[in-house]
């Protein structure tokens, strides 16, 4: 009885050792700094009155599907800045920005179908700081589509430059910021005239 119990305390001992080393391990680990895509706002116009928009969530290809940053370096390979992050993924964080700025447009515009049976579809190309430049980068791709029918009622690409002469942190994050911000005031622009 007694060899059991120390058997039992023995790997219990064991369990809080790999548990504590799990914990240290976990904050060793930096923490990044964290950035929104706020403060995209413009002046805001009224509403069109024209059919209500639905907007799907964009379509992206890792790394730029996660809520890492993205840097193109000098030899076109892809990377993530350390020590920043997007709040969420930026696929969800571009949906919201880009309903705001169709709703600053006047455009009736939601992530869900208000009734008006039209689709803004969009695919992020390309969200990151290029090195070989020294720019942020935005180019997405948006479609309106006709819910009933599936076909392209219009579709562009937008693409936006803005300098970008520091590669890391906070300065490369508003650098894209800005970038965006151009783009989807553009995007909206474009949308709410072909209502």
């Amino acid at each position: 009885m007694a060899q059991m119990n120390v058997g039992v305390q023995g790997k219990a001992a064991r369990a809080l050792c790999f548990a504590l080393a799990l914990s240290l391990a976990a904050c060793a680990q930096p923490t990044r700094e964290t950035f929104d895509l706020a403060g995209l706002a413009a002046a805001r116009i009224a509403p069109t009155g024209g059919p209500a928009l639905s907007v799907k969530e964009p379509s992206a290809v890792t790394p730029t599907s996660t809520d890492r940053v993205v840097v193109r370096d000098l030899d076109g390979s892809v990377s993530v800045l350390p020590g920043v992050q997007w709040s969420e993924r930026l696929p969800g964080l571009l949906q919201n920005r880009l309903i705001g700025a169709l709703q600053r447009a006047g455009v009736s515009a939601d992530k869900i179908s208000l009734g008006g049976n039209r689709t803004l579809a969009t695919d992020i190309r390309r969200f990151e700081i290029d090195v070989a430049h020294n720019v942020a980068v935005v180019e997405i791709a948006a479609r309106i589509v006709d819910d009933a029918s599936g076909a392209t009622r219009a579709a562009q690409t937008f693409t936006a430059e803005t300098p970008a002469p520091e590669h890391t942190g906070a300065q490369a994050v508003h650098a894209l910021k800005a970038a965006a911000a151009e783009a989807l005031s553009r995007m909206a622009g474009w949308a709410r005239g072909r209502l």
